[in-house]
């Protein structure tokens, strides 16, 4: 009997410290992974708000060198900058309360098991999943339906994703039927069932979906290239694009009279706008991010 147990506690004793030496290992591949994807980020700021001198010779890394704020300074007294801000804003806001409540409805009437068209709408869904018009056919239907030069037409062609709706679904299945069954007895309308009991209990499946929704639009600006001629109506992405890809920094101020005296480098206003676009989202992030793991399991078990 000693010897059994005897065995049985060095057997439990590899086990444990095997287990530690898999949680090391994870611990410094994780942290690994993580300072593999935080270098770009790092650097972007660290070269923002860094000195020409300091750029050209290439000591630039993690962090910022003589450290200038000129390119923020020459890329927020851009008139347009503000305006954009502003336009992304309230087609992001926009974007994301059409998607989130289409979906919400859609996905809520395919969860009433006899709704009469629930297995056409399932299909219907389901071939936009595989199959998709293209760029000309949206197009053309964007401007057959007097959308072009207005928010609307980076707001209603994504509005709903097939994908987004069987994950909402998933995650009203989970909700207990008796709940809806026992509303339904006490007079209340769908509407109100959706809006007063399964829309609370589905916080963690609104804030993931709502940010993935925010990013989605934020980081666009392919629409915008297409449907949106008219400046003044642009998303942010728009004019950070003009400025790094298209015009560059030339027409930005006294900016070249700065490149040519060696004050400035080209790539201090470039990265800073690339930290002005990724800022918002980051801000954002950290108030959402107690939802992310509950709602990133959406749909893993029930289907």
């Amino acid at each position: 009997m000693a010897k059994t147990s005897l065995i049985k506690t060095k057997k439990e004793n590899r086990i444990h410290y095997g287990s530690k030496a898999f949680d090391v290992f994870l611990i410094l591949f994780m942290g690994l992974l993580s300072l593999i994807f935080l270098y770009p980020f790092l650097n972007v700021v660290a070269v923002s708000l860094s000195s020409n001198q300091m750029i050209s010779t290439g000591q630039v890394t993690f962090f910022p060198r003589d450290i200038i704020f000129d390119g923020y300074e020459m890329l927020f007294a851009e008139q347009d900058i503000w305006g954009a801000y502003r336009n992304t804003v309230i087609i992001a806001i926009g974007y994301t309360a059409v998607n989130l409540v289409c979906t919400s409805l859609l996905a809520y009437t395919l969860m009433i098991p006899d709704f009469v068209l629930k297995k056409f709408l399932t299909v219907s869904l389901l071939i936009t999943m595989f199959f998709g018009g293209g760029t000309v056919p949206t197009y053309l239907l964007v401007k057959n339906l007097g959308l072009m030069n207005s928010w609307w037409s980076l707001i209603l062609p994504n509005a709903v994703g097939a994908y987004n709706v069987f994950v909402y679904r998933s995650f009203y299945k989970g909700i207990a039927p008796e709940i809806r069954e026992a509303a339904r007895i006490d007079g209340a309308s769908d509407f109100k069932i959706l809006s007063q009991i399964y829309v609370p209990l589905s916080k963690a499946l609104y804030a993931t979906f709502g940010l993935f929704s925010v990013v989605q639009i934020w980081n666009s600006y392919y629409d915008a290239l297409l449907y949106v001629n008219d400046q003044s109506k642009q998303p942010i992405q728009m004019i950070l694009r003009k400025i790094v890809f298209q015009k560059g920094t030339d027409s930005m101020g006294n900016t070249a009279q700065m490149l040519g005296d060696g004050v400035m480098n080209k790539l201090n206003v470039q990265y800073a706008c690339v930290v002005a676009a990724m800022l918002p989202i980051l801000v954002i992030y950290p108030f959402v991010q107690k939802y992310f793991a509950q709602g990133m399991q959406v749909g893993a078990v029930k289907g």
